[in-house]
């Protein structure tokens, strides 16, 4: 598909209001995920210290240090505040996120109508003090209407984001999907239509998006219809409770514990099965009881820390200061990948088929 014929397509699905809106004044700079990093080299200590702790208790420092070959590894460290992010071996190339969302933003730029791009929306987010970062956009002027079996329409805008780590624990990952805006208790869960990943060597260029991009500006189109006739396919609690039951299964201790109260195999149910289900029932409340309702249980887990999904030890839900962790997007981003899974696994695509 041309560009000229992805333009056509999401242009004439755009709103009213960006088609009225032809003045792009650019996209919102980054914020929270504005910085860079660099390599510094790693250091040991060849003098050993016995000195007293505050309670008086012996402490072992170390002095007069020396550095370690770059072989051996380098420490990679933001440098607006010095924090560590990671270490990493010779041939780990740093992608730095200012330089790699300007590509993005040029094919954006290139691709869409400039009416196309009002109401964009910056959505950015870190883990682990900056070793993980999320960032990307969302378009209002790229609104997708999903009508549901209970009358109520959700809105979808298509969002373009890139996952980017410090410390080797992911590739740079870039992410399009749609972000639908009627989600309960007003949040917002994002619906990926598919991720395109480079590592993290020098030979990644950022050039390399675009080609990727401009297929997945014109896949939207084809996505969202998939959505909406999931929208309209209804299922039974059964259907949805066997896919999430398969796709989250009981652990071992579970199962141990199960037996003992006289259960047998077929009757064992994980925690997350149970919780899985009691969000596809809040979702059939809001949207019908359909594919779709399963698929935005899914995603509501992978978007948000929330009371019934909550992110082990994330400030919201640690037991104090002392055990709360920088995990949120982190997990977010890992939960993302097990939803991604689901949807290909064999039970969710009997239902989904279309």
């Amino acid at each position: 598909m041309t560009i000229q014929t992805t333009t056509q397509n999401i242009l004439a699905n755009a709103s009213a209001a960006a088609e009225e809106n032809a003045n792009f004044e650019g996209f919102p700079p980054l914020k929270e995920c504005n910085y860079t990093a660099e390599f510094r080299p790693l250091q040991f200590g060849t003098v050993k210290n016995i000195v007293k702790d505050d309670a008086g208790k012996d402490k072992v420092t170390w002095s007069d240090f020396k550095p370690i070959e770059a072989s051996g590894g380098q420490a990679i460290v933001r440098t607006d505040n010095s924090k560590l992010l990671g270490i990493m071996k010779k041939r780990y190339a740093i992608a730095n996120n200012p330089d790699i969302i300007v590509p993005v933003q040029e094919c954006l730029e290139d691709c869409l109508p400039k009416g196309a791009m009002n109401g964009i929306q910056l959505k950015e987010a870190v883990s682990d003090g900056g070793a993980v970062a999320r960032f990307g956009y969302h378009f209002e002027g790229l609104g997708r209407e999903i009508r549901q079996l209970t009358k109520v329409p959700t809105q979808l805008n298509f969002m373009v984001q890139v996952v980017n780590s410090f410390n080797g624990q992911t590739a740079i990952r870039l992410q399009a999907g749609g972000l639908d805006l009627a989600c309960l208790n007003g949040m917002t869960s994002l619906l990926e239509l598919k991720a395109g990943t480079w590592g993290h060597t020098a030979g990644f260029k950022p050039e390399y998006i675009k080609p990727w991009l401009v297929d997945q500006i014109a896949f939207y189109e084809k996505k969202v219809e998939t959505w909406q006739k999931w929208a309209n396919r209804e299922i039974t609690p059964e259907q949805a409770e066997q896919v999430l039951t398969e796709n989250f299964p009981a652990s071992k201790s579970e199962i141990a514990r199960a037996e003992k109260k006289g259960k047998v195999a077929g009757e064992i149910q994980s925690k997350m099965a149970r919780s899985m289900m009691e969000q596809f029932e809040r979702e059939v409340a809001a949207r019908g009881q359909t594919v779709w309702s399963l698929y935005s249980a899914l995603t509501f887990y992978s978007s948000h820390n929330s009371e019934l999904f909550k992110v082990k030890n994330s400030p919201e839900y640690a037991q104090d200061a002392t055990t709360a962790r920088d995990n949120v997007e982190r997990t977010l981003i890992e939960r993302e990948r097990k939803v991604s899974e689901i949807e290909r696994s064999e039970s969710f695509q009997e239902l989904a088929v279309v």
